[in-house]
Protein backbone atom coordinates (compact mmCIF):
# COMPACT_ATOMS: atom_id res chain seq x y z
CA UNK A 1 0.00 0.00 0.00
CA UNK A 2 3.11 2.11 0.90
CA UNK A 3 4.48 1.71 -2.72
CA UNK A 4 0.60 2.31 -4.18
CA UNK A 5 0.37 5.49 -2.36
CA UNK A 6 4.37 6.76 -3.64
CA UNK A 7 3.21 5.71 -7.12
CA UNK A 8 0.14 7.54 -6.89
CA UNK A 9 1.72 10.70 -5.89
CA UNK A 10 4.62 10.30 -8.37
CA UNK A 11 2.06 10.07 -11.51
CA UNK A 12 -0.61 12.62 -10.21
CA UNK A 13 -3.24 9.75 -9.79
CA UNK A 14 -6.60 10.59 -8.18
CA UNK A 15 -9.81 8.00 -7.89
CA UNK A 16 -13.37 9.33 -8.29
CA UNK A 17 -13.86 6.98 -4.62
CA UNK A 18 -12.42 4.36 -2.77
CA UNK A 19 -13.64 1.36 -4.33
CA UNK A 20 -12.18 3.04 -7.52
CA UNK A 21 -8.92 3.21 -5.37
CA UNK A 22 -9.60 -0.63 -4.19
CA UNK A 23 -9.92 -1.86 -7.50
CA UNK A 24 -6.97 0.27 -8.91
CA UNK A 25 -5.07 -0.96 -6.21
CA UNK A 26 -5.68 -4.72 -6.86
CA UNK A 27 -4.70 -4.19 -10.01
CA UNK A 28 -1.69 -2.75 -9.41
CA UNK A 29 -0.62 -5.66 -6.89
CA UNK A 30 -1.79 -8.06 -9.20
CA UNK A 31 0.87 -6.16 -11.67
CA UNK A 32 3.62 -5.71 -9.14
CA UNK A 33 3.71 -9.44 -8.55
CA UNK A 34 3.98 -9.88 -12.17
CA UNK A 35 6.69 -7.85 -12.62
CA UNK A 36 8.66 -8.62 -10.01
CA UNK A 37 8.02 -12.88 -10.98
CA UNK A 38 9.39 -11.71 -14.94
CA UNK A 39 12.31 -9.55 -13.59
CA UNK A 40 13.38 -12.35 -10.87
CA UNK A 41 13.31 -15.17 -13.94
CA UNK A 42 15.21 -12.58 -16.00
CA UNK A 43 18.01 -12.16 -13.67
CA UNK A 44 18.26 -15.67 -13.04
CA UNK A 45 18.58 -16.50 -16.49
CA UNK A 46 20.64 -13.83 -17.48
CA UNK A 47 23.40 -15.25 -15.24
CA UNK A 48 24.62 -17.73 -17.20
CA UNK A 49 24.28 -15.96 -20.39
CA UNK A 50 26.65 -13.92 -22.23
CA UNK A 51 24.62 -11.11 -21.95
CA UNK A 52 23.17 -8.95 -19.33
CA UNK A 53 21.11 -6.96 -21.24
CA UNK A 54 17.90 -8.73 -21.27
CA UNK A 55 15.17 -6.75 -20.56
CA UNK A 56 13.90 -5.72 -17.47
CA UNK A 57 10.13 -5.02 -16.34
CA UNK A 58 8.93 -1.69 -14.21
CA UNK A 59 5.94 -0.02 -12.01
CA UNK A 60 5.67 2.02 -14.90
CA UNK A 61 2.84 5.07 -15.15
CA UNK A 62 0.28 2.22 -16.20
CA UNK A 63 0.96 -0.45 -13.55
CA UNK A 64 -3.16 0.69 -12.30
CA UNK A 65 -4.86 -0.67 -15.73
CA UNK A 66 -5.12 -4.23 -16.61
CA UNK A 67 -4.01 -5.83 -19.62
CA UNK A 68 -7.40 -5.91 -21.50
CA UNK A 69 -7.66 -1.93 -20.03
CA UNK A 70 -4.12 -1.15 -21.42
CA UNK A 71 -5.15 -2.66 -24.83
CA UNK A 72 -8.48 -0.44 -25.40
CA UNK A 73 -6.81 2.41 -23.97
CA UNK A 74 -3.44 2.46 -26.06
CA UNK A 75 -3.40 -0.49 -28.66
CA UNK A 76 -5.31 -0.75 -31.86
CA UNK A 77 -5.29 -3.48 -34.78
CA UNK A 78 -3.42 -2.24 -37.56
CA UNK A 79 -3.27 -3.71 -41.53
CA UNK A 80 -0.47 -3.71 -44.14
CA UNK A 81 -0.48 -1.46 -46.67
CA UNK A 82 -3.17 -2.28 -49.36
CA UNK A 83 -2.27 0.49 -51.93
CA UNK A 84 1.15 0.62 -54.33
CA UNK A 85 3.89 2.65 -52.73
CA UNK A 86 3.69 6.05 -53.55
CA UNK A 87 7.25 7.73 -55.42
CA UNK A 88 8.66 3.83 -54.48
CA UNK A 89 8.23 0.99 -55.83
CA UNK A 90 10.24 -2.07 -55.13
CA UNK A 91 12.88 -0.32 -52.93
CA UNK A 92 15.73 -1.97 -54.85
CA UNK A 93 17.98 0.34 -53.04
CA UNK A 94 17.17 -0.85 -49.46
CA UNK A 95 17.85 -4.45 -49.88
CA UNK A 96 22.05 -4.33 -49.36
CA UNK A 97 23.91 -1.25 -48.21
CA UNK A 98 26.60 -0.59 -46.27
CA UNK A 99 25.67 0.84 -42.83
CA UNK A 100 27.59 1.86 -40.16
CA UNK A 101 28.10 -0.46 -37.34
CA UNK A 102 26.10 1.86 -34.71
CA UNK A 103 23.92 4.92 -35.36
CA UNK A 104 21.71 7.24 -33.67
CA UNK A 105 19.68 10.10 -35.23
CA UNK A 106 19.47 11.77 -32.19
CA UNK A 107 23.10 12.67 -32.06
CA UNK A 108 22.83 14.00 -35.53
CA UNK A 109 20.10 16.37 -34.68
CA UNK A 110 17.21 15.01 -36.79
CA UNK A 111 14.87 13.56 -33.57
CA UNK A 112 12.94 15.95 -31.80
CA UNK A 113 12.02 15.46 -27.92
CA UNK A 114 10.00 12.31 -26.97
CA UNK A 115 5.97 13.17 -27.03
CA UNK A 116 3.03 11.86 -25.37
CA UNK A 117 -0.43 10.77 -27.12
CA UNK A 118 -2.15 10.50 -23.52
CA UNK A 119 -5.21 8.28 -24.25
CA UNK A 120 -6.15 9.08 -27.57
CA UNK A 121 -5.25 6.15 -29.70
CA UNK A 122 -2.57 8.82 -32.21
CA UNK A 123 0.54 6.58 -32.25
CA UNK A 124 0.06 6.47 -35.84
CA UNK A 125 0.37 10.11 -36.21
CA UNK A 126 3.42 10.30 -33.95
CA UNK A 127 5.10 8.18 -35.95
CA UNK A 128 4.66 9.52 -39.32
CA UNK A 129 5.64 12.78 -38.06
CA UNK A 130 8.50 11.88 -36.22
CA UNK A 131 9.63 9.89 -39.68
CA UNK A 132 8.50 13.25 -41.24
CA UNK A 133 10.66 15.74 -38.98
CA UNK A 134 13.81 13.43 -39.58
CA UNK A 135 13.99 13.54 -43.59
CA UNK A 136 12.71 17.68 -43.62
CA UNK A 137 15.62 17.96 -40.77
CA UNK A 138 17.91 16.04 -42.77
CA UNK A 139 17.03 17.83 -46.56
CA UNK A 140 17.22 21.41 -44.63
CA UNK A 141 19.12 21.10 -42.05
CA UNK A 142 16.49 22.41 -39.33
CA UNK A 143 14.82 20.14 -36.96
CA UNK A 144 11.32 21.05 -36.63
CA UNK A 145 8.60 19.77 -34.43
CA UNK A 146 5.52 19.20 -36.72
CA UNK A 147 1.81 19.03 -35.65
CA UNK A 148 0.44 15.64 -34.73
CA UNK A 149 -2.85 17.35 -34.50
CA UNK A 150 -3.34 18.68 -37.80
CA UNK A 151 -2.84 14.77 -39.10
CA UNK A 152 -5.80 13.37 -36.47
CA UNK A 153 -8.06 16.20 -37.31
CA UNK A 154 -7.59 16.12 -40.82
CA UNK A 155 -6.53 13.17 -42.42
CA UNK A 156 -10.22 11.86 -44.17
CA UNK A 157 -9.01 8.21 -44.05
CA UNK A 158 -8.12 7.35 -40.23
CA UNK A 159 -10.94 7.23 -37.66
CA UNK A 160 -9.27 9.58 -35.33
CA UNK A 161 -8.11 8.28 -32.12
CA UNK A 162 -9.24 4.67 -32.60
CA UNK A 163 -7.61 4.02 -35.80
CA UNK A 164 -5.12 5.48 -38.36
CA UNK A 165 -2.49 4.64 -40.56
CA UNK A 166 0.72 6.04 -41.36
CA UNK A 167 0.72 5.46 -45.37
CA UNK A 168 -2.69 7.54 -45.06
CA UNK A 169 -0.83 9.93 -43.26
CA UNK A 170 1.99 10.33 -45.59
CA UNK A 171 -0.78 10.51 -48.49
CA UNK A 172 -2.86 13.30 -46.70
CA UNK A 173 0.58 15.28 -46.22
CA UNK A 174 1.61 15.16 -49.99
CA UNK A 175 -2.19 15.99 -50.73
CA UNK A 176 -2.64 18.89 -48.86
CA UNK A 177 1.04 20.41 -49.70
CA UNK A 178 2.54 20.17 -46.03
CA UNK A 179 2.19 19.77 -42.30
CA UNK A 180 1.96 22.48 -40.13
CA UNK A 181 4.43 22.91 -37.20
CA UNK A 182 3.45 21.41 -33.92
CA UNK A 183 3.34 25.37 -32.24
CA UNK A 184 0.65 25.74 -34.97
CA UNK A 185 -1.50 23.25 -34.53
CA UNK A 186 -0.72 21.92 -30.69
CA UNK A 187 -1.72 18.87 -30.14
CA UNK A 188 -4.52 18.54 -27.91
CA UNK A 189 -5.24 14.26 -27.34
CA UNK A 190 -8.51 14.19 -29.35
CA UNK A 191 -9.62 14.18 -32.80
CA UNK A 192 -11.14 17.85 -33.44
CA UNK A 193 -12.60 19.69 -36.63
CA UNK A 194 -9.47 20.19 -38.85
CA UNK A 195 -8.32 23.51 -39.18
CA UNK A 196 -6.18 23.24 -42.33
CA UNK A 197 -7.50 26.17 -44.21
CA UNK A 198 -6.70 28.46 -41.10
CA UNK A 199 -3.45 27.32 -41.20
CA UNK A 200 -1.68 29.37 -43.79
CA UNK A 201 2.20 27.98 -43.84
CA UNK A 202 2.58 23.94 -44.61
CA UNK A 203 5.98 24.11 -43.00
CA UNK A 204 7.66 20.02 -43.93
CA UNK A 205 6.30 18.78 -47.03
CA UNK A 206 7.70 15.13 -48.64
CA UNK A 207 7.40 13.60 -52.26
CA UNK A 208 6.43 9.77 -51.45
CA UNK A 209 6.85 7.58 -49.52
CA UNK A 210 7.79 3.89 -49.37
CA UNK A 211 7.28 0.24 -47.66
CA UNK A 212 11.10 -1.26 -46.34
CA UNK A 213 11.41 -4.52 -47.18
CA UNK A 214 10.26 -7.22 -44.98
CA UNK A 215 13.69 -8.32 -43.57
CA UNK A 216 16.14 -7.29 -40.90
CA UNK A 217 18.74 -5.82 -43.85
CA UNK A 218 15.99 -4.23 -45.31
CA UNK A 219 14.83 -2.46 -42.11
CA UNK A 220 18.63 -1.66 -41.42
CA UNK A 221 19.81 0.15 -44.79
CA UNK A 222 16.40 2.49 -44.56
CA UNK A 223 17.30 3.40 -40.66
CA UNK A 224 20.73 4.06 -42.16
CA UNK A 225 19.42 7.01 -44.64
CA UNK A 226 16.81 8.20 -42.00
CA UNK A 227 14.54 7.33 -39.03
CA UNK A 228 11.94 5.02 -40.06
CA UNK A 229 8.16 4.92 -39.22
CA UNK A 230 7.10 0.92 -37.84
CA UNK A 231 4.27 -0.72 -36.72
CA UNK A 232 4.48 -4.14 -34.28
CA UNK A 233 2.80 -6.10 -31.68
CA UNK A 234 3.18 -3.89 -28.25
CA UNK A 235 1.21 -6.09 -26.20
CA UNK A 236 4.06 -6.40 -23.75
CA UNK A 237 5.27 -3.06 -23.27
CA UNK A 238 3.00 -1.68 -20.47
CA UNK A 239 5.93 -2.38 -18.05
CA UNK A 240 8.84 -1.98 -20.33
CA UNK A 241 12.05 -0.74 -17.54
CA UNK A 242 15.13 -0.92 -19.60
CA UNK A 243 17.47 -3.37 -21.53
CA UNK A 244 17.01 -5.30 -24.51
CA UNK A 245 13.31 -6.41 -25.24
CA UNK A 246 13.11 -9.93 -27.55
CA UNK A 247 9.49 -10.30 -27.66
CA UNK A 248 9.12 -13.21 -25.75
CA UNK A 249 5.18 -12.62 -25.53
CA UNK A 250 5.18 -12.30 -29.53
CA UNK A 251 3.32 -14.28 -31.95
CA UNK A 252 5.99 -14.38 -34.83
CA UNK A 253 3.13 -12.70 -36.96
CA UNK A 254 3.32 -9.29 -38.83
CA UNK A 255 0.11 -8.05 -36.69
CA UNK A 256 0.31 -4.77 -35.34
CA UNK A 257 -1.39 -2.85 -33.02
CA UNK A 258 0.82 0.09 -32.05
CA UNK A 259 3.28 2.55 -34.31
CA UNK A 260 6.58 4.03 -33.38
CA UNK A 261 9.88 5.47 -34.88
CA UNK A 262 13.40 3.90 -34.94
CA UNK A 263 15.78 6.35 -35.00
CA UNK A 264 19.32 3.93 -35.19
CA UNK A 265 20.77 0.93 -33.45
CA UNK A 266 23.31 -0.42 -31.72
CA UNK A 267 24.70 -3.43 -29.91
CA UNK A 268 25.67 -4.61 -26.36
CA UNK A 269 27.88 -7.49 -25.45
CA UNK A 270 26.79 -9.12 -28.83
CA UNK A 271 23.23 -8.42 -28.42
CA UNK A 272 22.25 -5.62 -31.76
CA UNK A 273 19.32 -3.53 -31.11
CA UNK A 274 16.82 -0.43 -32.40
CA UNK A 275 16.67 2.08 -30.83
CA UNK A 276 13.04 2.83 -30.94
CA UNK A 277 10.94 6.38 -30.03
CA UNK A 278 7.64 5.99 -28.51
CA UNK A 279 4.99 8.24 -28.12
CA UNK A 280 4.07 7.79 -24.40
CA UNK A 281 6.15 10.62 -22.64
CA UNK A 282 9.88 10.54 -20.73
CA UNK A 283 8.27 8.97 -18.23
CA UNK A 284 8.25 5.71 -19.91
CA UNK A 285 10.71 2.75 -20.49
CA UNK A 286 14.28 4.58 -21.58
CA UNK A 287 13.40 8.30 -21.23
CA UNK A 288 10.26 7.31 -23.72
CA UNK A 289 12.73 5.07 -25.79
CA UNK A 290 13.01 0.97 -25.91
CA UNK A 291 15.69 -0.75 -27.05
CA UNK A 292 14.05 -3.93 -29.52
CA UNK A 293 16.78 -6.91 -30.43
CA UNK A 294 17.43 -7.15 -34.07
CA UNK A 295 19.41 -9.69 -35.96
CA UNK A 296 17.41 -12.77 -35.21
CA UNK A 297 15.49 -15.88 -37.27
CA UNK A 298 12.34 -14.42 -36.96
CA UNK A 299 10.02 -13.79 -40.13
CA UNK A 300 9.32 -10.38 -39.76
CA UNK A 301 11.53 -9.38 -36.80
CA UNK A 302 10.86 -9.47 -32.83
CA UNK A 303 7.39 -8.74 -32.82
CA UNK A 304 6.87 -7.57 -36.44
CA UNK A 305 9.05 -4.94 -36.51
CA UNK A 306 10.30 -5.68 -40.00
CA UNK A 307 6.61 -6.09 -41.68
CA UNK A 308 5.28 -2.83 -41.47
CA UNK A 309 7.87 -0.32 -41.97
CA UNK A 310 7.74 3.23 -44.18
CA UNK A 311 10.16 6.56 -45.29
CA UNK A 312 8.92 9.15 -46.37
CA UNK A 313 10.65 10.84 -49.27
CA UNK A 314 12.23 14.15 -50.01
CA UNK A 315 14.07 14.04 -53.49
CA UNK A 316 16.39 16.91 -52.14
CA UNK A 317 17.20 14.50 -49.06
CA UNK A 318 21.45 14.60 -48.69
CA UNK A 319 22.07 11.54 -47.18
Amino acid sequence: MLLFQLWKKEHGRVYSDLDEMSKRFEIFVSNLNYITGSNAHRKSSSISSPSHHHHLLGVSKFADLSTTEFKEMYLHDFEMASEDDNGMNGNDELLSCKAPSFLDWRQKGVVTAVKNQGTCGSCWTFSAAGAIEGVNALATGELISLSEQQILDCDPESKGCREGYVYQAFNWVMSNGGIALDSSYPYEGKKLTCQSSQIVHNTASIDGYGHVPQSDMGLLCATAKQPVSVCLNAVDFQFYHSGIYDGQNCAPTDYSNHCVLIVGYDSREGQDFWIVKNSWGENWGLDGYIWIKRNTDLPYGVCGINANAYIPIKKNTKY
